[in-house]
């Protein structure tokens, strides 16, 4: 419902010549032409994919396929008893096919294309140094989109920090390191105890009234007003002014009942010893505590984005290392040597072992999704998923996994499986070959980008322009 500006200003008359009356028709100038901002977040997954357990059966099409077929990594995305009742079936994009061409042309090999994976660059040096910012930089500080809130990136992690390239995934403009945070105690201080304050109930109920309508700052002004119109004047402006309140009523809808400040995580102590964290970084004694680390970082990314204090992020999440339990099966302790690396083509149980790691990681994806989804963000937040290699035995940056998750506000249809026929033929999932040709994921990149609102042809660093070059068709 929109509020005629001219009604409202014959109803109050002299008002609008205040600073009170200025600032109310700023408010229901801002309520009418509001938009819900486009958000971004990039996840990032290690050791591949087992094609056999992610592509696309025989027979199946773009928009007629099933998630729920034997030994599935997509499962996590249509299992509705898991998410209360919510399948994700439709509100997924994944492709086959494409390529890390940036890394491929830099002779850049699977886990050094990390730092390849959202900055669209090519590489240099012996350390793979990406050439180029990543999109979540790109979005939110170059173009500025996320110059509006507290945060206008926020990057998490779950078992590294991200000081070298090929854990690194975050890089500002020429490629400089950025380092996620790690430890969820870190998230809590930095982005939601400055909105609680002394954390006692009072403080954490004042920091969410803070939204509450511009109506009820001018109250007495426009009740002395009131006093002086006539009675049919008077009854109009309460009529604008209760249309003025529905309006940022049901804009502040999400944030005033999804904005609910969490309380401080512990690290120790925990009733439940399973909640336990002790350590975080891999290698350091995180590594049995990386399934309840990887849970907190996605419900706090999730729960910044849903109070609007970042709308552009990533999470990075590493290996997994130990007594990761999937389906009820546990996955070997060394899952970078005993799964990724004896995975073959030709072995259906190192397949089985790698599809379930997948499944792994992207059941955490379809926990973020739901946790945007109760927020009332999932429809405004656009996820791509992906990792640094296709085939992990080879470290190949060919046919690596991609995924688009969540929602562009009408402006994407999901619900699909893209599969690039002409990259990958019959009997070889895997295009390993130089002859081949490459199906770069700077077009994914280029049309995310161009989903958050940005106008561009381009996107990455390359020295050959046509890598980096143009949208992906159809998205």
């Amino acid at each position: 419902m929109q509020v005629p500006r001219r009604s409202v200003l014959k109803a109050v008359g002299a008002f609008a010549a205040w600073p009170l009356g200025r600032m109310l028709f700023g408010s229901i100038a801002q309520a009418q032409a509001m938009t819900v901002p486009q958000k971004f977040i990039g996840v990032y997954h290690p050791h591949g994919i087992a094609a056999e357990c992610f592509e696309r059966r025989a027979g199946e099409s773009e928009t007629q396929f099933d998630l729920n077929f034997a030994n599935s990594a997509l499962t996590p995305f249509d299992s509705p008893a898991d998410f209360g009742g919510r399948s994700f079936k439709n509100r997924i994009i994944t492709f086959e096919g494409v390529d890390l061409a940036v890394a491929e042309r830099s002779s850049t090999p699977g886990h050094g294309a990390a730092s390849c994976l959202f900055t669209g660059s090519m590489t240099v040096g012996a350390d793979h140094n990406a050439q180029g910012e990543s999109l979540d930089q790109y979005l939110a500080r170059t173009r500025g989109l996320g110059a509006s809130t507290r945060f206008p990136t926020l990057n998490v992690g779950v078992g590294s920090e991200g000081s070298g390239n090929s854990e690194c995934i975050v890089h500002g403009p020429g490629g400089a390191i950025i380092r996620h945070l790690v430890d969820p105690l870190d998230v809590f201080d930095q982005v939601f105890a400055p909105m609680i304050g002394t954390g006692n109930a009072a403080a954490a109920a004042a920091a969410r009234r803070r939204g509450q309508s511009i109506i009820d700052f001018v109250r007495g002004d426009l009740n002395a007003l009131s006093g002086r119109l006539a009675a049919a004047e008077r009854q109009k402006l309460e009529q604008h002014l209760s249309a003025v309140r529905d309006i940022e009523t049901r804009l502040n809808a999400v944030n005033s009942m999804s904005c609910m400040l969490p309380a401080r995580p512990k690290a120790t102590g925990n009733a439940d010893p399973s909640l336990n964290f002790p350590e975080v970084l891999k290698y350091n004694g995180g590594e049995p505590y990386f399934d309840r680390i990887a849970d907190l970082q996605i419900d706090l990314l999730a729960l910044a984005v849903i109070c609007d204090t970042t709308r552009f992020g990533t999470l990075y999440l590493d290996d997994p290392g130990k007594d990761i339990t999937v389906d009820g099966t546990d996955l070997p302790t060394d899952v970078h040597n005993e799964v990724a690396h004896t995975y073959s083509t030709e072995s259906a149980p190192t397949q089985v072992r790698l599809g379930r790691l997948n499944r792994y990681y992207y059941a955490k994806i379809a926990r973020l999704m739901q946790r945007l989804d109760e927020g009332g963000m999932l429809d405004s937040t656009l996820i791509l998923v992906g990792s640094d290699m296709g085939d992990p035995s080879l470290h190949s940056t060919r046919n690596v996994p991609l995924l688009l998750a969540g929602g562009a506000q009408g402006k994407l249809t999901l619900g699909r499986r893209i599969k690039v026929g002409a990259d990958c033929p019959p009997g070889n999932p895997y295009c390993t070959g130089s002859t081949l040709a490459l199906t770069s994921h700077n077009k994914v990149l280029v049309s995310v980008a161009n989903l958050c609102g940005v106008e561009t042809n381009t996107f990455g660093v390359a020295s050959d322009p046509a890598l980096i070059t143009g949208a992906f068709p159809g998205l």
